[in-house]
């Protein structure tokens, strides 16, 4: 995709303030700061406002908040303008929709409700609860397969996680993949790419002092990995067990993933 574009919409936007992972002055996450102002884009996640109305793509933006593209998009005849997550493949000048209709022609970047779209379909940008605004496949390069229509309140989705999980049938999807897909591929070719994003360099554990790390001080083995503030690392599952939603999850993506590598290895 080339972008046309590289300026911002007045006021479809903001000033940022960085956190620079701080959480009231202390170290949340190590290694983060220093990276170049940036102006915050408004994106509109919930696209059930425009209900049956065609909107114009303008034009296609970098947004480095993200690591998709966004488009810019108007309401014909209304004047109205606003963001929205680029889906791949969409081009300057194409008309996207929001609509309910269950015989829709059914094209990328337009959004329905989950019960509308065939099963093997890809979509992205979806909503986790009715009417709560897209939450899911919203990085570059990633969608979500409609395995099958469970029953009639749910459908089962495959994340880009490797994750099966039932999702509401009356929750909108966007047809289609998060454009930006290569991302994956692109390397950064020197330090100054990294430190522009706010990305420091990161000392290893078994190089600090006891006072600094759990890791420092000693040497390697006697104990499980654990992160500088003392929890377990590494293949060490850090969800809640007692999470309601946990009972719409079918498959983790975990035991998903070990079922996919036996079936390679035959």
């Amino acid at each position: 995709m080339v972008l046309n574009w590289r300026g911002v919409k007045s006021r479809l936007y903001s000033g940022k303030r960085r956190i620079d992972g701080r959480n009231k002055g202390l170290i949340a996450i190590r290694a983060r700061g220093g990276a170049l102002k940036r102006k915050y884009r408004y994106i509109e996640h919930y696209k059930q406002k425009w209900m049956d109305k065609w909107l114009f793509v303008m034009r296609i933006e970098y947004d480095p908040n993200r690591s998709a593209h966004i488009a810019l998009c108007s309401i014909l005849k209304e004047g109205i303008y606003f963001y929205v997550i680029s889906v791949a493949k969409l081009e300057v000048g194409s008309l996207i929709i929001t609509s309910n209709l269950k015989q829709g022609i059914l094209q990328v970047g337009y959004t329905t409700k989950i019960k509308n779209i065939p099963e093997g379909i890809l979509i992205n940008n979806i909503e986790l609860m009715e009417n709560s605004g897209s939450k899911l496949s919203r990085a570059a390069g990633t969608s979500s397969l409609i395995i099958k229509q469970y029953n009639k309140k749910y459908s089962l989705v495959k994340l880009s996680s490797k994750e099966c999980r039932l999702i509401s049938n009356e929750c909108y999807a966007t047809i289609g993949t998060v454009s930006n897909i290569e991302k994956k591929i692109k390397k950064s070719k020197k330090a100054s790419e990294s430190r522009k994003k706010g990305i420091r360099p990161i000392v290893r554990g078994l190089a600090m002092n006891p006072v600094d790390h759990p890791h420092g001080g000693r040497t390697k083995g006697g104990m499980h990995w654990k992160s500088f503030s003392g929890k377990l690392a590494y293949n060490i599952s850090s969800r809640k067990k007692t999470k309601m939603s946990s009972r719409y999850i079918i498959i983790g993506h975990r035991k998903q993933r070990l079922m996919d590598k036996k079936k390679k290895n035959g």
